[in-house]
């Protein structure tokens, strides 16, 4: 399907099921935790449905007045083998390659914690494609407001316009893209949307989009 998207100055990338996998180690350890205070455990179907907001906003909920114990006992868990079964998604290496040949201004916005996303970072030796790393409580509100978006922009000197992507593969990122004024991008085989984002199926797809945009001939 043709966009009508407008050459972006800057892209900003969501990260966990963005350019990388980590569907199964979220839900091996949402479900350790859920286990831990004697809860039903979940599906990777319902993990894939549910798990999009930060752990400030979506843990209170969960687990009530014990959710700071439960956050501290999830991250616990999470950091001693989130490294060891991370993966990047298809593609999306050469992707980023492509886009710092550009001179594109990138940046990850995330609702995972900062010091997290920069160990995975710093694991896969892509430091040197972002210009700026949000994570979750980095700015006063996370995803699906616009606060992170704001902060990145700020941080690479930029203002919001449909010339800034930002690419991401759940609601939350839509929202925040929309409210922030920047062009929303849903990234996946399964990203149809009430909020009619343009919707490219991987980073294959997305670099090709990209390419034609630049006019660069395979």
């Amino acid at each position: 399907m043709a966009y009508n998207l407008k050459k972006p100055q800057a892209i900003l990338f969501d990260w966990d099921n963005t350019l990388v996998s980590t569907w199964e180690i979220l839900h091996r350890v949402i479900n350790l935790t859920l286990a831990e205070y004697k809860m039903p455990l979940w599906t990777l179907e319902k993990v894939k449905s549910t798990a999009h907001k930060s752990s400030r906003e979506a843990f209170p909920t969960l687990f009530g007045d014990k959710w700071e114990e439960a956050r501290e006992f999830f991250y616990k868990n999470f950091n001693e083998f989130h490294l060891e079964e991370l993966k990047t998604m298809p593609d999306a290496l050469s992707l980023l390659d492509f886009l710092a040949k550009q001179n594109i201004k990138l940046g990850v916005v995330s609702n995972k914690k900062t010091s997290i996303l920069n160990k995975e970072i710093e694991f896969l030796n892509w430091s040197g494609f972002f210009n700026t790393v949000i994570g979750a409580g980095d700015a006063e509100k996370d995803k699906p407001a616009p606060d992170p978006i704001f902060l990145a922009l700020d941080r690479i000197g930029l203002k919001a316009s449909e010339e800034i992507w930002f690419v991401g593969d759940t609601i939350v990122d839509w929202q925040a893209a929309r409210a922030s004024g920047c062009q929303p991008i849903a990234l996946g085989e399964n990203c149809e949307n009430e909020l009619l984002v343009p919707n490219i199926s991987n980073c294959e797809n997305l670099l090709l989009i990209l390419l034609q945009l630049y006019e660069i001939a395979d």
